[in-house]
């Protein structure tokens, strides 16, 4: 090959380099397909509530979220309704069951000036705090841009947000319907069995009063009787070590009422969700769970005494109905 040549191809390597070295790296990928998997999203005033995080469509990660704008549904500036803070209490300390009196109660509680709405700056989930009490009921829509390394989207109308008024003020679970002998022996047991018992909550706003009314009744709707012992807490083991506990371990802070029908508990009337805190020691129950009671029942045709359990939370402040049906009994 001649010197010519050698220097020639030698020129068109060289601009072949050169021409590579000039091409634009793109650094990873936005999609033109990124959203919310649950809208429109609904949010009950007063409830604390949160969205999961916006839907990449193989976007790459981190993405960053900004809010551009907020409308109500005749397109008007929304931004001061859902993004003025507003005074909530909060706890600034976590309760303790060792927090025993009103005072100790209060002393972990703070006012705290709080957004009804903020959006994640990582990921876009939607965050709506109690403040939304205040925000009128109504259907808003929320304007966003989204980046990555890659670039930037906006996205109109990235999600419609119904704030609509509070309807789920409590939330049931577990539940239970034991049976003993004059003995204290087990004779049968029930796990959410509502041929055996059910228990049912309804709720009243009473302002400036919370409280918990819990009543027992037989299959006739006929009730036990708590003045007469004919119901009672199913074990004082100490609140340490207790598997079973009574109502006024989680809401130590007001002595209970009897009435002939109905224990009556009150409660601190603040807007935070009950359980207030966990127990130490009694199975699987955490506050996330709700609370669990456990109840003796006896004045029953047939059996020496029932044991109730029940698992249930309280969303709001107000008055709670709380009614046990013991299905299969009769009461004496």
């Amino acid at each position: 090959m001649t010197t010519t040549k050698i220097k020639i191809l030698a020129s068109l390597f060289s601009i072949a380099l050169l021409g590579n070295s000039c091409q634009k790296i793109v650094h990873g990928y936005i999609s033109d397909d990124i959203y919310y998997q649950v809208n429109p999203f609904d949010v009950q005033q007063g409830v604390t509530t949160v969205s999961a995080a916006l839907v990449l469509n193989g976007s790459t990660a981190p993405l960053s979220v900004k809010l551009l704008s907020l409308t109500d549904s005749l397109g008007n500036d929304a931004d001061s309704l859902l993004r003025t803070p507003y005074s909530i209490v909060t706890y600034k300390a976590p309760l303790l069951y060792t927090d025993t009196t009103l005072d100790q109660f209060n002393s972990k509680l703070n006012d705290s000036l709080v957004r009804p709405f903020n959006i994640a700056e990582i990921g876009g989930r939607l965050q709506f705090t109690s403040a939304t009490s205040y925000v009128p009921t109504g259907r808003y829509n929320m304007d966003i841009s989204v980046s990555n390394v890659n670039g930037e989207r906006t996205i109109k109308n990235a999600c419609q947000i119904n704030i609509i008024p509070l309807s789920t003020t409590s939330t049931t679970g577990y539940f239970s319907y034991r049976t003993y002998d004059a003995n204290g022996n087990l004779i049968m047991r029930t796990e959410s069995d509502p041929s055996y018992s059910s228990f049912d909550i309804t709720y009243s706003e009473t302002p400036g009063t919370s409280q918990i009314i819990l009543k027992f009744v037989d299959k006739n709707g006929i009730p036990f009787n708590p003045n007469k012992g004919e119901v009672t807490d199913f074990s004082n083991d100490p609140i340490t070590t207790t598997y079973y506990p009574k109502l006024h371990y989680w809401a130590p802070y007001y002595a209970q009422k009897f009435t002939d029908s109905t224990i009556v508990q009150q409660l601190p009337n603040v807007t935070l969700s009950f359980p207030y805190f966990n127990l130490p020691n009694y199975g699987n129950a955490t506050s996330t769970d709700g609370v669990r009671i456990d109840n003796k029942i006896t004045g029953i045709s047939g059996v020496a005494s029932v044991q109730t359990v029940m698992y249930f939370s309280l969303l709001a402040p107000g008055t709670y109905n709380i009614t046990y049906h013991l299905l299969k009994d009769i009461h004496k």
